[in-house]
């Protein structure tokens, strides 16, 4: 059975180290992404998705580079979530076989469920869920990525982060 998968570095930085286990130190660095504009290959729906939270996910610290085609797969999977909550509004759960006259669970309701579960997948790896985030806290004056804040560093104020 496999362990827990880890935490980003920058989750292990905001929570502290209470373990005291050792740190990656040469773990890569992506850069932030700076256009937030959805990738034109996604459908409208999931482009929707994208542009609701990529804002959100780069404000929260948690959007780089390299994170793009994780947060496609998580909102295409809510993009379908949020298809299957329309086709199975007022109840629709269940549907009738004509020919057999069996009852059987909507197709739709499975597809609801698959794909809930995708998008919870990957908005934890971001940290985007309450109990997530419930493990991080943040010290707003305290260094927050092991770097000290623009203009503190020891050499007069001339610090560039």
């Amino acid at each position: 059975m496999a362990g827990r998968p880890p935490l980003p570095s920058n989750v292990h930085q905001l929570r502290g180290n209470p373990g005291k286990r050792a740190r990656n130190d040469k773990e890569p660095e992506p850069d932030v992404l700076q256009d937030l504009a959805a990738p034109a290959h996604l459908p409208a729906a999931t482009a929707a998705v994208w542009n609701q939270l990529a804002p959100q996910l780069k404000k929260a610290g948690v959007l780089t580079t390299i994170d793009t085609p994780a947060l496609e797969m998580a909102c295409d999977a809510i993009a379908t979530f949020r298809l299957c909550m329309e086709k199975t509004a007022e109840g629709r759960l269940l549907q009738k076989n004509a020919e057999t006259g069996s009852i059987s669970l909507s197709p739709w309701a499975m597809v609801k469920s698959m794909a809930y579960k995708q998008a919870l997948a990957v908005l934890r790896e971001f940290g985007a869920t309450p109990s997530a985030r419930s493990r991080v806290t943040i010290d707003p004056q305290g260094e927050l990525f092991g770097k000290e804040p623009a203009g503190t560093g020891t050499d007069g104020g001339h610090y560039d982060a």
